[in-house]
């Protein structure tokens, strides 16, 4: 597991709640009271600045998600806030929820 949750906070650019664990395959319940998560130091991606490329290397972001993201700064410019991915139909509000620790604009 080590491995896993070590391969995960680099995809991810750390973890900001321990319920992420969770998403890791196989990972027991019963192990979360023994992690402790220090969301002060994740790496924020800037949406402006990345390709789409490397917008869907993150694991919250899927290729028409990055395509979307890539398609909008095409169109209108720079994306100012997680409300100009709110109109986009590419998110939910859950895909935005777990998205929101992680961006930068």
């Amino acid at each position: 597991y080590a491995r896993q949750i070590d391969r995960r906070r680099s995809q991810l650019g750390g973890f900001v709640s321990v319920e992420q664990l969770m998403e890791i395959e196989g990972m027991p319940e019963e192990a979360l009271p023994y992690f402790t998560i220090d969301a002060s130091d994740v790496k924020k991606m800037n949406l402006n600045r990345l390709t789409i490329n490397q917008l869907k290397r993150h694991p919250y972001i899927n290729f028409y998600q990055a395509q979307a993201i890539c398609d909008y700064r095409r169109l209108r410019g720079e994306l100012k806030s997680i409300d100009d991915l709110r109109l986009m139909k590419e998110f939910t509000d859950d895909d935005l929820r777990r998205l929101e620790p992680y961006v930068e604009f």
